[in-house]
C-alpha cells in the first residue's frame, strides 16, 4: 500500500519522524514523498500540488497532507474517500480540488497526550498507516456532509477579456492562475495586456520558459493545464510583487 507525503517540512527532522510512525505501525506501507517543499503555511499551493499531484498515483493510494497553520486550534481535520484515494489531513481548504468525494469523516479532537503542535506525526500519521493494513475508516471519526474549500473565483471571459485570479506561486516563483487554456484562445509570439495589482503588463504568450531571454516576463500554459506568467530563470512572483489570491484581468 502507498502513502504519499505532501507537506511543508522542507528538508527537516520532521520528515523522518512522520515516516518513523508509518514504518513501525504498518511496516509493509510503502512511503513515497510527493513534496516537502510547499511553501511555508500556504494552503493555496498546497490545494494546487494536491489537485494537481495526486490523480498520477495508483487506484488505493493514500494520501497524507500536513500543511497545517492552524495546528492545536479548533480547526478540524478529516478523511476524505474517493473512488480511487483516501486523503488525511486539516480541513483547512488543502483538498479544495479534489473530486469525486464519496465520504467524510472528521477525526475528533485529540487527547491532552498528544502534541499540540505535530498532528502530522501523532494524529495523521498513525491513522494513515491503520489504513494501509486494513483499518475501516470509519474507526477514525463521524461522518459528516461537507469539508472547507478555498474561496477561488471562477474564471470568466466577457467580451473578449478574460477575468480570473492568482492561484498560487510554485516553488520556483511561477504565479499560476486559475485561468485554463480552455479560456484562451492564442496563438505563440502574441502579447498579452495584464491588469494586475494596478499594473498594465504587455506579455509575451510563449511555448515554454526557454522561448523568452533569460530574466524576461512571459505567459504560458503549465503542465496542469492552466495560464501561468513567469520569468525565465527567475522569480516572476517576486518581480510581480504577488503572493496568491490577486484578481487580474487579460485583455
Amino acid at each position: 500500500m502507498i502513502i504519499t507525503l505532501t507537506t511543508d517540512f522542507g528538508d527537516s527532522e520532521y520528515v523522518g519522524a512522520v515516516k518513523g510512525v508509518i514504518y513501525s505501525l504498518c511496516s509493509k506501507a510503502r512511503v513515497v514523498d510527493i513534496t516537502h517543499g510547499v511553501r511555508k503555511y500556504d494552503i493555496r499551493h498546497a490545494a494546487y500540488v494536491v489537485g494537481t499531484a495526486t490523480p498520477y498515483f495508483p487506484p488505493g493510494t493514500i494520501h497524507l497532507v500536513v500543511v497545517d497553520p492552524g495546528v492545536g486550534t479548533k480547526r478540524r481535520a478529516v478523511i476524505l474517500k474517493t473512488p480511487d484515494y483516501i486523503y488525511i489531513g486539516p480541513d483547512n481548504g488543502c483538498f479544495s480540488f479534489i473530486e469525486g468525494v464519496e465520504r467524510i469523516i472528521e477525526i475528533p479532537s485529540p487527547g491532552k497526550d498528544v502534541s499540540s503542535t505535530f498532528h502530522g506525526r501523532d494524529v495523521f500519521a498513525p491513522i494513515a498507516a491503520k489504513l494501509a493494513c486494513g483499518y475501516d475508516m470509519m474507526e477514525f471519526g463521524s461522518e459528516v456532509k461537507e469539508f472547507n474549500k478555498l474561496q477561488i473565483t471562477k474564471p470568466k471571459i466577457k467580451d473578449g477579456v478574460v477575468t480570473g485570479e492568482v492561484l498560487c506561486i510554485d516553488t520556483f516563483g511561477n504565479v499560476i492562475t486559475n485561468i485554463n487554456s480552455e479560456l484562451l484562445n492564442l496563438g505563440y509570439g502574441e502579447v498579452l495586456n495584464v491588469s494586475l495589482k494596478d499594473r498594465e503588463l504587455r506579455i509575451p504568450f510563449l511555448k515554454s520558459y526557454g522561448y523568452g531571454a533569460e530574466g524576461q516576463l512571459l505567459a504560458l500554459i503549465g503542465s496542469s493545464g492552466y495560464l501561468e506568467l513567469a520569468v525565465n530563470r527567475g522569480n516572476a512572483a517576486a518581480v510581480l510583487g504577488v503572493n496568491g489570491g490577486e484578481r487580474l484581468v487579460i485583455k
